[in-house]
């Protein structure tokens, strides 16, 4: 089975997309069938999320969901009442006919993002510091349909791996809350440790000797003073 992590975007088949249409799990807010249906079978695809195994009670191995199904959500560009329609689902991975990584997507059209000066930065800074950059949520999402996920006082979702020292790392980190204040936006960063966890950058670095590591099917509390 693929390697599939969290925050990976998949576009499914016609049979996997009804699939997962028939084993909704939640939707938030609650919807008609018709616009659940209207988002699953959007024309042209807006791939699904791979999201965590929320329902798996032990440990599983990094990339295979306990049941043999990816768990998946949809988002919409659509705000009802002031939230994001979402919907959770699964799918078998023989469903799916193509996937993108958060840094795949760095190669899309930055431009159709009002971020992408400070996505811009971000990746020069990444560059300086041996950190890869990717993004993912609604940015991703904006990415590769060109639909308007964002909006200007959106956070911006990035996610890193890093292939220097912790020292790297804390200047990136410093350069990440500068960008901020420059370009007045709230930038989400989670990094990539031991291949399987997401660990939000600005938890990492605040006080304390733990911090909380997302997988595909597990969260796990992990030492910090073993990261590197």
């Amino acid at each position: 089975m693929v390697p599939y992590k969290r925050h990976d975007l998949i576009w499914l088949s016609d049979k996997g997309r009804d699939y997962a249409l028939r084993n909704i799990q939640s939707c938030i807010p609650e919807v008609n069938e018709k616009e659940i249906e209207g988002l699953i079978f959007y024309t042209p695809q807006i791939p699904a999320i791979v999201r965590r195994n929320e329902t798996s009670g032990t440990k599983g191995t990094q990339g295979t969901a306990t049941d043999n199904l990816l768990h998946i959500g949809f988002s919409s560009p659509r705000i009802i009442d002031g939230v994001r329609l979402r919907i959770a689902s699964n799918v078998s991975p023989d469903c799916v006919t193509d996937r993108k990584t958060p840094f795949d997507l760095i190669k899309y059209d930055k431009k159709k993002l009002p971020h992408s000066e400070v996505l811009e930065a971000l990746l020069d800074a990444g560059n300086k510091y041996n950190i890869q950059v990717g993004c993912f949520g609604s940015a991703a999402l904006q990415l590769v349909t060109g639909l308007g996920y964002l909006r200007e006082n959106s956070d911006l979702d990035i996610y890193l791996n890093h292939h220097g020292s912790h020292q790297d790392l804390e200047q990136f980190f410093v350069q990440l809350l500068s960008f901020e204040k420059q370009f007045g936006v709230t930038i989400d960063a989670e990094f990539e440790y031991q291949g399987k966890y997401g660990v939000k950058i600005k938890e990492y670095f605040a006080p304390g000797k733990t911090v909380l590591g997302k997988g595909l099917n597990e969260v796990a509390l992990l030492q910090k003073d073993c990261f590197f």
